[in-house]
């Protein structure tokens, strides 16, 4: 399912004028793309798909702990192209789970989910990102195929506000 969510990511960055080039698996991790903006490096683009998770009774909804650990995996592979961050590392999400939606995503990073009256709740017993947090700079929320949604802080770099507005993405 990689590939679908692969192939979605760089249809997108194409449609923008940007060029996304694969880069080839090896011995060492790294992430799926460099992206060009012309001849200008603009970010590290890694891909991951998120399968259908069955729901989990007992313990913390299994969804927020596969997100999490796609993360972990994402920034061993940014730390190895982009340790110095010179350029934004962006995190796309192919969701191909109908019940899962960027809200998990939100939850995953937060430690937080919204109850239907607006309210901010933390779950217990999930597994923590502060650490991380800082080395992705952008997530990109794919339903199958499209794009519904990002996430970015709201204190992002004049580099990753550029890169957001070459993406459109204050219209989503």
């Amino acid at each position: 399912m990689a590939k679908s969510g692969e192939k979605a990511v760089k249809e997108l960055l194409e449609s923008k004028g940007l060029k996304a080039i694969k880069i080839p698996e090896g011995d060492m991790k790294t992430v799926d793309f460099e992206v060009y903006n012309g001849l200008s490096l603009i970010c590290y683009l890694e891909e991951k798909t998120i399968e259908l998770t069955p729901l989990a009774w007992k313990n913390v909804d299994p969804i927020y702990n596969s997100i999490a650990k796609h993360i972990h995996e994402a920034i061993k592979q940014f730390k190895s192209v982009n340790m110095d961050r010179s350029v934004p590392n962006v995190l796309s999400l192919t969701n191909m789970d109908p019940a899962r939606s960027i809200d998990d995503l939100f939850t995953t990073l937060t430690g937080h989910f919204i109850t239907p009256g607006g309210k901010m709740r933390r779950i217990q017993n999930m597994k923590r990102l502060e650490n991380d947090l800082p080395l992705i700079d952008l997530y990109l929320w794919f339903d199958h195929d499209q794009l519904t949604g990002h996430i970015y802080d709201e204190h992002a770099s004049v580099t990753v506000l550029d890169l957001i507005k070459i993406l459109e993405l204050n219209n989503h």
